[in-house]
């Protein structure tokens, strides 16, 4: 008997090994573990298995509340059956799983389904100026202190100094300036003292101690460092969302030139540039935008997070684009697809434009801002600027009348190629705007 058994198990995995290399099951098994849907949208899952199999194959969907209240009516997603397939509807925000069983009880594959609310939101391509004060003092590099005898020395790199440390405190003070260590390192030469300073490295705190050596050559006390504690440049506005007054730009983290370090943000601000020339990018030197800040323009607000997908802040006043008057859904990455899309930007003075462009690949899974590679096609911005240029990054990308995305990246030897963010990587920064229920309500 115990043989029986033993040969029936065999006989029994064999077949379901044999069965999982058929075409149809290696498709139910090859469906993405997760898929997010708009509230309204609809999927379709055509699983194609044979009559027998496919009536013993169940789907069910398990909403996150284990509530003995709770009810089918309350699940964001439902799964209808008819003879094309599985379809899934996403009725409400919200976050389910679906469960595909064999026989009602042998798991085969869990896929959870995030459920948004639509979104929608003022679109961009206004050309704004970027301040942005760094939350300490960036060490860029080492500059000799030159002594009486003409012999250099670099007290802070010997006493273990590294280019990209940001010095935060000194001698207990909190320093945001050049003005600031400038003051600490004379206080302490006129009192013959060390200073302590913290730096923040690599997400550590880091304590030394530095003596300040007289220099010769400016007749001042120095520590033997360069030090930058803000950038200033130009860029483009994505989106802007009127309830909160929120705002996204660049698509990408500021990082200062030096270093290639991401700048911890103590302040920043936003404002209105002009673009007054654009310098052509061709292959191996990416072209650049020209601009002058105006403090007095339409746009102006703070800069709180500069973060992997662009900046982020409010502004104080009301954003509007002339070329787009009304308010735009927002398309995420599973509703992009290759083909024909516009994006918004500025070339000249302060005019926002809308040029032609071709989304060449979509990368769905990439979280790097590089998800979609896109290729500039119209013939005027290829004129004016080769392609994508630097101050570009941030121009949203629309396809289909849904804002999917914006630029943020040139390819280095082909300008008129470069990457694009997801909508999805952008409003992942500011939850605020995401899964909004008074949204959601007011669009019904």
């Amino acid at each position: 008997m115990l043989r029986r058994r033993q040969v029936v198990g065999i006989i029994i995995a064999s077949l379901f090994i044999c069965l999982c290399f058929t075409p149809q099951v290696r498709t139910l098994l090859s469906l993405p573990g997760y898929q997010k849907m708009v509230v309204g949208e609809s999927s379709q899952i055509n699983l194609d298995l044979p009559g027998t199999l496919d009536k013993r194959i169940q789907m069910s969907v398990k909403g996150p509340s284990r509530s003995v209240f709770a009810s089918p009516q309350d699940l964001p997603v439902v799964i209808n059956k008819s003879i094309t397939g599985y379809h899934i509807l996403a009725l409400r925000p919200g976050e389910a799983n679906i469960q595909i069983k064999l026989l009602g009880y042998i798991p085969l594959k869990s896929i959870k389904v995030q459920s948004v609310a639509p979104q929608r939101v003022v679109v961009g391509g206004h050309s704004i100026g970027v301040m942005l004060k760094s939350n300490g003092i960036m060490v860029v590099g080492f500059a000799p202190v030159i002594l009486a005898d003409g012999s250099k020395k670099y007290p802070a790199r010997d006493e273990g100094m590294e280019i990209g440390d940001l010095i935060f405190k000194v001698n207990g003070k909190a320093v945001s300036s050049e003005t600031d260590l400038a003051k600490c390192i004379d206080e302490a030469a006129g009192s013959n003292q060390k200073l302590t300073v913290q730096i923040k490295r690599h997400n550590k705190i880091v304590s030394l101690s530095i003596k300040p050596v007289h220099c010769s050559e400016t007749q001042r006390h120095r520590i033997g460092l360069y030090v930058r504690d803000g950038v200033v440049g130009v860029g483009t506005m994505t989106f802007w969302d009127p309830d909160t007054r929120q705002y996204a730009a660049l698509g990408h983290i500021i990082i200062d030139t030096d270093t290639r370090q991401g700048i911890d943000v103590l302040r920043g601000k936003i404002v209105s540039a002009s673009v007054q020339t654009v310098r052509r990018g061709r292959p191996g030197k990416p072209g650049e935008k020209i601009g002058v800040f105006n403090e007095k323009g339409t746009v102006d607000g703070n800069i709180t997070k500069n973060t992997s997908s662009g900046i982020f802040g409010q502004t104080s006043g009301e954003v509007n684009n002339p070329l787009v008057p009304h308010l735009l859904e927002v398309g995420y990455a599973h509703q992009i697809h290759t083909g024909k899309a516009k994006i918004y930007t500025v070339v000249n003075g302060d005019d926002i434009e809308a040029f032609d462009i071709e989304i060449e690949k979509v990368y769905r899974d990439r979280q790097n801002g590089k998800g979609m590679v896109i290729r500039v096609t119209d013939p005027r911005l290829i004129s004016i600027t080769g392609g994508i240029v630097q101050g570009m990054s941030g121009s949203p990308i629309v396809q289909e009348k849904r804002i999917v995305g914006a630029v943020t990246h040139v390819f280095l030897n082909d300008p008129e190629r470069g990457y694009g963010i997801f909508m999805d990587n952008m409003l992942a920064q500011l939850p605020s705007l995401q899964n909004d229920a008074k949204k959601f309500s007011t669009l019904y």
